[in-house]
């Protein structure tokens, strides 16, 4: 009895390209149509074991796509325009087969059962299977956005922090009303853009029934630290959001200051305009 390992390695690669993508709009114009479609995953076949996963999240993944396919897929994404600075999120992963072939004389080789095993660069299966390519992808897909938006809300703590020292150093805010605005708003559409878009989705369907994939979808999920990087950045935006309330609360209570002070000097001007009268 002899035994043979046929190794085959697929590249996966991830490309945040928006945070938002409508998916509808974008049906029709690739170079395949799609095998399968949703609000929220669009998918296509360009072999049997090649394929471009679309999110609606923004993320994009190319399963097994040559260099030239994936480029003049991603040009219909360059309509997307990330925010001045911030270049769009990748991530590199591999799928590797190693197919354990058992033979006797006489017989046919056929594939030994072993698990799927996750390691920090590549998932190693016994078998091809698109359950798992497609399992991979959006964990994958799910990543890479945690990585833009880890970046952004990085971003906007450098300018919170900038705000801090201002206040410690000066005892006021320097920058304008209109600028003080413009950050809260910022804040608030990326905190919406988190919550609306990068939800935590519930396990896909095809782990439900089937014990090994489920298994493998947790680990690979543990792996990329999915849970924990969501927490993280849950965490960032209180922290964010609670000195948004300070910001808010020094406006308005120099607002109100400033108001407070018209009012003295216009009763003021009223009792001078009075005392005159009666000289």
């Amino acid at each position: 009895m002899n035994s043979v390992t046929n190794t085959q390695i697929f590249r996966i690669q991830a490309v945040h390209t928006a945070e938002k993508l409508k998916l509808k709009d974008l049906r029709g114009r690739f170079t395949e149509s799609p095998i399968e479609f949703s609000n929220y995953e669009m998918i296509i076949r360009y072999a049997s074991d090649s394929y471009m996963f679309v999110y609606n999240y923004g993320s994009v993944v190319f399963f097994n796509v040559p260099d030239e396919m994936r480029d003049k897929e991603l040009a219909v994404f360059n309509e997307y325009r990330m925010p001045p600075g911030q270049a769009r999120a990748t991530d590199v992963f591999l799928l590797e087969v190693q197919e354990l072939a058992v033979a006797d004389q006489g017989q046919s080789p056929q594939v030994a059962p072993q698990g799927a095993k996750v390691f920090f660069d590549r998932i190693v299966v016994p078998a091809f299977s698109y359950q798992i390519v497609k399992i991979a992808c959006m964990l994958l897909a799910e990543s890479t956005a945690l990585e833009y938006y880890e970046v952004l809300i990085e971003n906007l703590l450098e300018q919170t922090n900038r705000f801090s020292k201002q206040l410690q150093k000066q005892g006021r805010m320097l920058e304008s009303g209109e600028q003080l605005i413009r950050f809260i708003g910022m804040c608030m559409d990326t905190k919406q853009s988190i919550i609306s878009n990068l939800y935590i989705v519930d396990s896909p369907d095809e782990t439900w029934e089937n014990v090994e994939l489920d298994k493998l979808h947790q680990e690979l999920k543990t792996m990329l630290e999915i849970d924990t990087r969501y927490r993280a950045l849950d965490y960032k935006i209180k922290i964010i959001q609670e000195s948004i309330e300070v910001i808010v609360d020094l406006s308005k209570s120099r607002r109100e200051t400033l108001l407070e002070l018209v009012i003295i000097l216009l009763i003021a001007f009223e009792i001078f305009l009075t005392l005159i009268k009666w000289h």
